[in-house]
């Protein structure tokens, strides 16, 4: 990551300065815009003067194609000029850098028809790359000075926001701040240091200008918080450093955290002269296994969740089974299902079970916050229930959809009596569809385990400890967990909790979410987990600290493990849905 901060307000404007050097040229505007998809598009004296302008601040759902998901092409006609450029780097280097900013989701690059860069896979939706800003460089024997030049940006988006959505696209030579970068270590690979001895934390500054740099390498230590008001930085540490043009240095700090948890980590360096700051910061764990959050469980937490189980039960399920052709596969058959659950409400998922006698395995998907859920068609050993919760999916008829204001945010939702919360009756929908699973008959009973991200991560661990019917729990960057510290320290969902509080503090406190989300909480819950879990963990979640997870992992009873990914935010990566899968086969002994 690279911050230069007295550049910030200029940065809010999608406009880049490079210092010293008159030459930068900005291409935020006059871009052109097709759907669909022809190679045809990359060549430099393609027409494309039938093409709709569209403003790159905005995906391209916000400027005419609301819904529209597929391949789609931008294109840019600029004329660069050469009198303005002098830098000494341009003559050293003989090529420009291309700023594009983030693009969601994958995408190919062309400069007057040439390929100049790519992020991702076309055509694989590849959502971990929709915030990576894209960086090409440009040959100096590319470009056409004093006449047009061609920028085609080939994309492929396939849900949510598509395309550019930020100003930040540039044209510039290459200084020494492109040149610089601090690499921050991650402890045994995946940014955990053991808790029984300081941490040394090591950091690597390359120099691959033609010039030797001398300047100040400055770490700072951080609690784990992203919301700024509970942020406190903990230590700072200066040193000074001069480094020779073409070279790296290894840079080592050892400090000793006050307790196993999270931390904020920053190495940066300033190089004399300059405003300038190169820096990578990040999370790094300390002893996670180590974290002890005491839970917090209200005293009838037993007598609450005994009551909700027989509510439950009282409730006649009246499956109805519908026969799904269009979702089968050559090796599995699709259904549609659809169930009462608590307070008579309709909920429905897609069941799909290998074209074989059985009785097989079976794996129970449960939902992210507002994620719809959908057959998988790409697991033919096991039977998969992917699950839509009240509210989510095709289960809204009784109960409404997400919205983003006040009572349709589903933290908010009953949050004044536990009995009505949200998350009592969710966590309910996922039990009635283990009640499903053990009618049919394909379905091995002792065989059932449970997945989901974020949101699914929560109902993952809460369904595993109110029901042993669950023998593998595998929940991913779990959501609101230690509930009302991850409300303190993150920006989103913190903000559901303050702003409600806000907008009426004489009916909403954080006492009153704090007494509903007790009975909930899988801090409080996870005690009773007794089968093996599988936890994934990314250190740069924003809205599942990891903190948070361990908090209730910790408490867990049976064999637990988990992979901790350094360089992620809120989306595991694909090698860890490969992983999580292969430990449940392996916990359902299937070869």
């Amino acid at each position: 990551m690279r911050l230069i901060p007295i550049l910030s307000c200029l940065f809010a404007l999608g406009v880049f300065i490079f210092p010293k050097h008159g030459f930068t040229f900005d291409l935020d505007k006059e871009w052109r815009f097709s759907p669909g998809d022809n190679l045809e598009w990359a060549k430099p004296h393609f027409a494309d003067q039938d093409w709709d302008i569209i403003e790159v601040d905005k995906p391209w759902e916000q400027s005419g194609y609301e819904d529209y998901d597929g391949f789609g092409w931008y294109r840019l006609r600029t004329v660069l000029s050469k009198k303005s450029l002098n830098s000494p780097y341009f003559e050293f280097y003989q090529k420009l850098r291309l700023h594009l900013g983030p693009i969601a989701d994958a995408d190919i690059t062309y400069f007057n028809g040439v390929q100049i860069g790519k992020t991702g896979s076309l055509p694989i939706d590849n959502k971990q790359f929709a915030n990576v800003s894209r960086i090409y460089d440009v040959p100096e024997e590319l470009v056409e000075w004093g006449s047009e030049n061609v920028i085609a940006v080939r994309v492929y988006n396939t849900q949510g926001k598509g395309g550019f959505y930020k100003k930040a696209q540039t044209i510039a030579p290459l200084t020494w701040v492109d040149l610089t970068s601090v690499s921050l270590g991650v402890g045994r690979g995946d940014g955990i240091y053991p808790a029984d001895k300081p941490i040394k934390f090591d950091a690597l500054l390359e120099n691959k200008t033609f010039e030797e740099l001398e300047g100040t390498i400055h770490w700072q230590i951080a609690n784990d918080a992203w919301h700024d008001r509970k942020r406190e930085t903990l230590i700072n540490h200066m040193s000074k450093i001069k480094i020779s043009a073409g070279k790296s240095s290894l840079l080592a700090w050892n400090y000793q955290p006050p307790q196993p948890g999270f931390y904020h980590v920053s190495c940066s360096f300033k190089r004399n002269g300059h405003e300038e700051v190169i820096i990578e910061s990040g999370i790094r764990g300390y002893g996670p296994e180590s974290i002890i959050r005491e839970p917090d469980s209200p005293d009838d937490l037993d007598h609450f969740w005994n009551q909700a189980k027989s509510e439950l039960l009282s409730v006649d399920p009246r499956y109805k089974i519908e026969k799904f052709p269009e979702w089968d596969t050559k090796l599995t058959d699709c259904y549609l299902i659809e169930m009462r659950s608590v307070g008579q409400v309709r909920i429905r998922g897609w069941f799909e079970i290998p074209k074989g006698k059985g009785p097989y395995p079976v794996v129970l998907r449960v939902p992210g916050y507002t994620q719809t859920m959908m057959p998988v068609q790409s697991i033919s050993d096991m039977a998969v229930f992917s699950l839509n919760i009240r509210g989510h999916g095709n289960s809204t008829d009784d109960e409404p959809a997400y919205n983003w204001w006040g009572p349709g945010d589903y933290v908010l939702r009953g949050i004044h009596t536990p009995k009505k919360y949200f998350y009592r009756a969710a966590i309910l929908d996922c039990v009635r569809a283990l009640d499903f699973l053990a009618t049919s008959p394909k379905v091995d009973p002792k065989r059932i385990a449970i997945t989901g991200g974020s949101q699914g991560g929560l109902l993952s661990f809460a369904t595993a400890a109110l029901d042993k019917r669950i023998v593998l729990c595998a929940p991913d960057i779990p959501f609101v967990m230690d509930s009302m510290r991850s409300f303190e320290i993150t920006n989103w969902p913190g903000s559901i909790i303050r702003q409600w509080v806000e907008r009426s503090p004489e009916n909403n406190s954080w006492q009153k979410a704090r007494s509903t989300m007790k009975y909930v909480d899988p801090k409080n819950l996870a005690n009773l987990i007794e089968c093996p879990v599988f936890m994934g963990v990314c250190l740069q979640d924003k809205a599942a600290p990891p903190f948070c997870a361990f908090a209730a992992f910790n408490q867990c009873n049976g064999v637990k493990e988990y992979r901790i990914y350094p360089n992620d935010g809120h989306a595991t990566p694909p090698e860890h849905i490969s992983a999580k899968f292969s430990w449940i086969r392996a916990g359902f002994g299937i070869e």
